[in-house]
């Protein structure tokens, strides 16, 4: 069984896709760990971290995890998380990695700051309310 291909299924919020792979490295909490076809069914909580596995023509493809669940199912792989992030380049990959962190760095600071308006908004009305009823 070593070296034959199975399915692997990566499923995030946006995405959906599927490889076929000889071999899967990722980490929980036990450490890493490394998933071959023919592997056991099994269910693990993934930390984030970076993990690869081979495809099937034998290259090395590296995947950053933000989190989630796998499992091994009747010979089939499956990967679930927020994000995760593909490149058989791990400097692409770094670079993939630091530009969604600053996209989310963004998006939080835009919705603090939307939240710390509503706030502001509804005090200042609280107040105008409690001015009119005294």
């Amino acid at each position: 069984m070593n070296g034959a291909p199975f399915k692997l299924n990566i499923v995030t919020p946006a995405a959906m896709f599927s490889r076929d792979i000889t071999h899967f490295r990722l980490r929980d909490e036990s450490g890493f760990f490394g998933i071959m076809k023919g592997h056991t069914d099994f269910l693990t909580v993934l930390l984030p971290s970076l993990c690869y596995y081979r495809d099937s023509s034998g290259s090395e493809v590296f995947l950053a995890v933000d989190a989630g669940v796998f499992s091994v199912r009747n010979g089939i792989a499956t990967l679930t998380s927020r994000e995760v992030f593909e490149s058989t380049d791990p400097q692409k990959l770094a670079e993939l990695i630091e530009s969604a962190f600053e996209q989310r760095r963004r998006s939080e600071a835009a919705l603090r700051e939307m939240l710390g308006n509503i706030e502001k908004s509804f005090v200042e009305k609280m107040a105008g309310f409690l001015r009119e009823t005294a």
